[in-house]
């Protein structure tokens, strides 16, 4: 008989167990939840930071703001004991650049002898500092201009020589670039001229210690966006710290910056632009560039003149080379006689970028005239103090120059005015070094008064650049596109 089948067992449920159905809703509800916690809280709100806005507005209690938050101010507040400070260190800089062109002629006569080869191809070590020195301007980079020193002391070969000199050239060239831009950071326009005459006479000036030294001896940071984005970083994180739940910081410059590449690829054609398109950065590298070259062609032609034409040795054509410290000096008193009285009775002009131009037509006027006054007094028959007079002169006409050159391209191109400066700063030095390869030649085939008033008439005529920029330079400004765009923007 079969065996009846026992009923199904039902299957056993625990005291804890949930249906089926239900424990699939918990489940839901587990899984919306976690999902819920696990979504990120809107970030704050953010503000853009600027240099006006007022402490209250970075945090309720002021008394809690750490001194990394409030050290950082806007540079054109800084205390004038603080930027006078910066402005020696930067022009200390320069001048080491400056000193290092100069001081390279009082070894020539030695390295001649020692490696038996000819002045024509020392004076190679003049050109190719210039190179070095306009070159680095247009890609950024910097090289330590100490070990290049040494280097040059210790070669003792003439290709060993002129390669320590390119890379000299190469890190000396920073400094003017960045001390210029150190000026625009920290001083608004109308107080950019004084700060700009030191940088100019420090860079000029020191051209002539480097003869006179040697032959007796035989960054903080500046730029306010930059600046302000530390400060941003740094209140964001203390608000951070704090749990602070209101809006963060940030600056509009930053987001303005553009790629790496793009930035190096603008840096390196931007300044070939402007030369090419711009007739005011073309002209004033034509005037720049022959002034510069005339600066080098006095390292080679002051000795040939001095020493054959009066008899001095080496060490006393280093004392004929205060002129240029002497020059650099009363250069600086002029320029700031006329920036003095441009303000008192032209107060009505002294935001229009022509106004800087005002030394450089009047002392501008001392480059032709001082060659041609050193030419025609360079004979035997002349006192010696007379060309060394003339040189003075020259370089107070360099000066005004160089100078004008700065203030004018900073006052009429704004941001874009490094850019400017480094087209007329490659023109300036990597042309005016072949200047020294020809004096020589120049001196001893056409004679010296020959010689120097070739040079005189061609300063003469590019002494007009000025003059035209102050009758019509509001005109020629408006129809530049970089000019016009900054026009009305400081």
């Amino acid at each position: 008989m079969p065996r009846p089948r026992a009923p199904s067992e039902e299957p056993k449920m625990s005291a804890h167990a949930l249906p089926e159905v239900l424990r699939s809703e918990k489940a839901i509800i587990v899984e919306v939840s976690s999902a819920s916690s696990s979504v990120e809280k809107p970030p704050p709100e953010s503000d853009y930071l600027e240099w006006n806005t007022p402490l209250e507005a970075l945090y309720v209690d002021l008394e809690q703001l750490p001194s990394s938050v409030t050290r950082y101010t806007d540079p054109f507040s800084w205390p004038r004991t603080q930027k006078n400070a910066i402005m020696v260190l930067a022009g200390f800089s320069t001048a080491l650049g400056s000193y290092a062109a100069g001081a390279y002629t009082s070894g020539m006569d030695q390295m001649m002898e020692e490696w038996n080869v000819s002045r024509v191809a020392l004076l190679v070590g003049i050109t190719v500092f210039t190179i070095g020195f306009a070159v680095p301007p247009m890609v950024l980079s910097p090289l330590s201009e100490v070990i290049c020193h040494l280097s040059s002391a210790l070669c003792r070969s003439y290709p060993w020589m002129m390669v320590t000199r390119f890379f000299m050239g190469v890190g000396g060239s920073t400094f003017g670039p960045m001390v210029g831009g150190i000026i625009s950071d920290i001083f608004h326009a109308p107080d950019r001229g004084f700060p700009m005459t030191i940088f100019s006479m420090f860079g000029l000036s020191s051209i002539g210690v480097g003869p006179l030294v040697s032959a007796f001896l035989i960054l903080k940071e500046t730029r306010g966006s930059v600046l302000l984005s530390r400060k941003a970083k740094v209140l964001n994180r203390f608000l951070d710290e704090r749990g602070d739940q209101g809006k963060r910081w940030k600056v509009k410059a930053d987001e303005e910056r553009e790629s790496c590449a793009r930035t190096i690829r603008v840096s390196m054609t931007r300044p070939f632009k402007l030369l090419i398109t711009e007739s005011i950065v073309f002209w004033f590298s034509c005037w720049v560039t022959f002034a510069w070259g005339v600066l080098y062609l006095f390292l080679e032609a002051v000795p040939i003149v001095f020493i054959e034409s009066h008899g001095f040795t080496i060490a006393q054509v280093g004392y004929a080379f205060t002129g240029v410290i002497v020059g650099g000096v009363l250069a600086l008193c002029c320029n700031s006689l006329i920036e003095v009285g441009t303000k008192k009775y032209f107060s009505s002009l002294t935001l229009n970028p022509e106004v800087r131009l005002y030394s450089a037509c009047t002392i501008g006027c001392l480059l032709p005239i001082g060659l041609f006054w050193f030419g025609w007094t360079s004979s035997p028959s002349q006192h010696w103090i007379l060309p060394a007079m003339a040189v003075g002169c020259v370089i107070m006409g360099i000066y005004s120059i160089y100078l004008s050159t700065f203030n004018y391209s900073a006052d009429t191109y704004h941001r874009y005015a490094s850019s400017a400066l480094a087209a007329q700063s490659f023109c300036r030095n990597f042309f005016a070094g072949g200047f020294p390869l020809v004096t020589d030649l120049m001196y001893h085939r056409m004679g010296f008064a020959g010689a120097s008033s070739l040079l005189g008439c061609v300063g003469a005529l590019l002494a007009i650049v000025p003059w035209v920029l102050v009758f019509y330079g509001t005109k020629i400004r408006a129809r530049s596109k970089f000019a016009r765009v900054f026009e009305t923007t400081p």
